[in-house]
């Protein structure tokens, strides 16, 4: 099984000159927990995670002081089971998923969820994330 077969593909970005208003209210208007940052081309130049709005928060900041620069990212075409490697490698909850250079969706512990046969994985995932 391949990551674009579960990702969601459905995706917003922010670019890096938006507000943190903008930022907190799509987050929050459409309840999810990381935003990638992108450019024009719909290359991913950071990520925003909810966590980020609280820890890095100063009056006046935009998404370019927000956002974890060059995010761990998976492709399009790479197997699910090295995608939740790096789950657990990297401690991270969601990863953006690229398609040559571009974003192509996003990749969750709430999608791997969904697979019975991930379900090993997503155990050692939150016990990696956890230590």
């Amino acid at each position: 099984m391949l990551v674009k077969d579960i990702m969601t593909s459905s995706i917003l970005s922010v670019t890096p000159q938006d507000s943190f208003e903008k930022i907190r209210f799509i987050m929050k208007s459409e309840d999810i927990g990381a935003l990638p940052v992108c450019d024009n081309q719909n290359h991913i130049l950071g990520i925003i995670t909810d966590r980020d709005l609280i820890l890095r928060y100063f009056d006046g900041c935009v998404a370019e002081d927000l956002m974890t620069k060059s995010p761990i990212t998976v492709r399009c075409d790479e197997d699910i089971h090295d995608a939740a490697l790096k789950f657990s490698k990297h401690k991270v909850r969601r990863l953006p998923v690229l398609e040559g250079e571009r974003i192509a969706g996003m990749l969750s512990l709430k999608d791997l969820s969904k697979k019975k046969i991930l379900t090993s994985e997503i155990g050692h995932i939150i016990y990696n994330i956890c230590q």
